[in-house]
């Protein structure tokens, strides 16, 4: 009996090692949060006349064009249209969709190659904005790196403002960072003029 305690205690402590092990190799130097604001794009700097109208845009060469949306600016069309195609569950998961993520593994599985990141809205802003020497690695590490800063930006952040950090950071093609710089690359117009099939395309 006492030896079966010993093995049993040797498990134990064995187990305990190695997920301490564990958890320093994934997340010993892992960003803090607050790291996010100084990771966002520098606003492109817009010129107007005096009834507010845009005459030009001083854009940054390095960081393209990028013109910020307060949440409560972002169109429900864009919302709605990033959720249904990007994270159906945003607004009841807590950073990480685990059926979103098995579904993923077994679409890979079958393909026999990535396919499928399996990603939700909060992991994608988690690797966008504190993991970007990262962003383009495919491991196991990085994915669990996403998933824990996720899970905290989810308890720091309001719903609505993780989405205007997507929607405000993201690259959309042509030089043109954020939601509103798209809609005005694309179709010449702010993104709270785009009709709900122009907000699914961006």
């Amino acid at each position: 009996m006492k030896r079966f305690g010993k093995i049993t205690a040797g498990l134990l402590v064995c187990l305990l090692v190695g997920f301490l092990a564990g958890w320093n190799w994934a997340f010993a130097d892992l960003p803090p949060i607050n790291n996010i604001e100084s990771s966002l794009f520098v606003p492109t700097i817009r010129i107007t006349d005096r009834n507010g109208e845009s005459l030009y845009d001083v854009i940054n060469p390095e960081s393209g064009r990028n013109i910020t949306l307060t949440a409560d600016q972002l169109p429900p069309s864009v919302k709605n249209a990033l959720i249904a195609t990007e994270d159906a569950s945003f607004y009841q998961n807590q950073g990480i969709d685990l059926r979103g993520i098995t579904r993923a593994l077994w679409l890979n599985i079958r393909g026999r190659e990535i396919v499928s990141g399996g990603s939700t809205i909060t992991q994608q802003v988690a690797r966008n904005l504190l993991l970007a020497d990262e962003k383009y690695e495919q491991t196991v590490k990085r994915k669990l790196r996403e998933s824990l800063l996720a899970y905290r930006i989810t308890h720091a952040y309001t719903k609505d403002d993780i989405l205007a950090l997507y929607l405000n950071q993201s690259y959309f093609g042509g030089q043109a960072y954020g939601i509103e710089a798209a809609s005005l690359t694309d179709f010449g117009k702010s993104a709270s003029e785009t009709t709900t099939a122009e907000a699914a395309l961006l």
